[in-house]
């Protein structure tokens, strides 16, 4: 969970295409641990291909587990979920690889109630559970540093 210093997180706009159509969804910046990597290392990894930034990444803060569609295929999946922060202005779209970069589509920061409404409006919304920790954070009760 990548944090402003207004409180709000980053997530970026995904479109894959599926047999069913196109599946849009909104998620936080993040990827697979590559072989020998600690989780952490391939938090930080993530954010600088995702979005070109060399920040601290703290945590993990929580774990998920959680299953989704990927290739036409369901797959079993363990988010390790750290924070970092940084500026507004700082991150930029970029993806490494061909297939990031064409699933990709923009990033917007977005405040607790702005992430609760688009999901009134039928946005999906990846981790579910993301307006809850935000909140949590708005309390207090974890580590955005």
């Amino acid at each position: 969970m990548l944090v402003d210093p207004a409180g709000r997180v980053l997530l970026i706009r995904c479109a894959v295409k599926r047999a069913a159509g196109e599946f849009v969804f909104w998620l936080t910046p993040g990827g697979e641990i590559e072989a020998g990597e600690t989780p952490a290392e391939a938090a930080a990894r993530e954010l600088r291909e995702e979005l070109g930034l060399h920040v601290e990444v703290v945590g993990p803060v929580y774990t998920e587990a959680t299953q989704f569609e990927h290739q036409g295929e369901m797959r079993d999946n363990l988010d390790f979920v750290f924070t970092a922060r940084c500026a507004a202005e700082a991150p930029v779209l970029c993806g490494v690889t061909a297939e990031e970069i064409a699933i990709m589509k923009e990033i917007r920061w977005w405040a607790a109630d702005d992430i609760q409404s688009a999901i009134s409006r039928g946005e999906r919304i990846f981790p579910v559970d993301l307006v809850g920790r935000l909140r949590e954070f708005e309390r207090g009760g974890l580590n955005l540093r």
